[in-house]
């Protein structure tokens, strides 16, 4: 399929002052709201008239997709002249900012844009001045554009690999990392966002290791474990919840009876018998941490739900495969 604009498109986006829609939507990103920016991209189905660059209520924020483009260009222009070296206006790392958070909205896989933010903000760590304030913009950013509606975001890996690289300067100034607001906030709704998000879940699992090497941040495990826990078992049908958990448990087994539990108390109620769930039952059963209550509760609730399923059906074949999978795999309680 072809990429190219027709001429009505083109026509489009020469229209307006592109510095003033650019300003208008720099200035949006800037705001540093209660709550994170949540942004929607507006399409032709949502004509607006042609004065309006964007709508916003509260946090939440919408962008006509060819007002974005108009500043896309002319954000564009500025990084250009900033990477250059170009001794005008544009060396101002303020104006810098601005224009890569535009194109981090337009494109969040631009590596330049992610890469300049990375370096503008070194500078500020190394002049040290306002460094604990500049970190938390830069996340507030980043976090907003992660969990907004914007399909390519929610699961970028550039801008979940921004956002380690950023917690990372977090623990090198002794900020503390809030990883279960992290969870509740921004990892959930990412996943929510978009099904299968390894991205998401990858960073989850980055905070599962930051903070237990910590000891200081040791409390926030069980907050971390229970906002994870409870979005597994409201999407159980998504394979990523659960493998977090496994990991989770892997690294803390301490927790894992009460979490088995509840699976399995929810598993025989609402009659899980999907592959995702029965991913999460065999691993935990073979594991040899996994006590002899563990390994009971898993069999039963197998039992149970075997007795009530069509023969030769999806259900029926996932619990006879998380049998077999067990009797190979399991391991001697330690």
């Amino acid at each position: 399929m072809s990429r190219a604009l027709d001429e009505d498109v083109k026509r489009a986006i020469k229209q307006g002052d592109h510095e003033q829609v650019f300003c208008r939507i720099a200035d949006a990103l800037s705001q540093r709201l209660p709550e994170l920016l949540e942004i929607e991209m507006l399409g032709r189905s949502h004509m607006v008239d042609g004065q309006t660059i964007l709508l916003q209520d509260g946090s939440a924020i919408a962008v006509p997709k060819l007002r974005l483009v108009q500043a896309f260009l002319y954000a564009r222009r500025i990084l250009q002249k900033h990477v250059e070296g170009l001794r005008d206006e544009t060396n101002e790392d303020g104006l810098v900012l601005r224009a890569t958070a535009v194109m981090l909205l337009m494109d969040p896989e631009h590596l330049t844009a992610a890469n300049t933010r990375k370096r503008l903000l070194q500078d500020t760590i190394k002049s040290g001045t306002d460094i604990e304030s500049r970190l938390y913009d830069e996340q507030y950013l980043i976090d907003s554009l992660l969990t907004s509606r914007l399909h390519r975001h929610t699961k970028s890996p550039t801008l979940w690999s921004h956002r380690q690289w950023l917690m990372q300067r977090f623990q090198d100034h002794g900020l503390e990392i809030d990883a279960t607001d992290t969870m509740k906030r921004v990892i959930s709704v990412a996943a929510e966002r978009h099904p299968r998000n390894y991205y998401a879940w990858l960073h989850a699992r980055y905070l599962t290791k930051a903070v237990s090497e910590t000891a200081s941040q040791g409390e926030n495990l069980p907050g971390m474990l229970d906002a994870a826990k409870k979005w597994a078992m409201a999407h159980h049908d998504d394979i990523s919840g659960w493998a977090f958990l496994m990991f989770f448990l892997d690294r803390h087994p301490e927790y894992a009876g009460s979490v088995v539990s509840e699976a399995t108390r929810l598993a025989a109620s609402f009659h899980w018998r999907n592959e995702s769930v029965w991913y999460f039952f065999r691993n935990i059963a073979a594991r040899p941490w996994c006590d002899q209550g563990c390994r009971e509760g898993v069999e039963a609730t197998r039992l149970a739900l075997l007795s009530g399923v069509e023969e030769k059906s999806d259900g029926a074949r996932f619990l006879e495969q998380a049998s077999s999978w067990i009797q190979t795999y399991r391991s001697a309680p330690v």
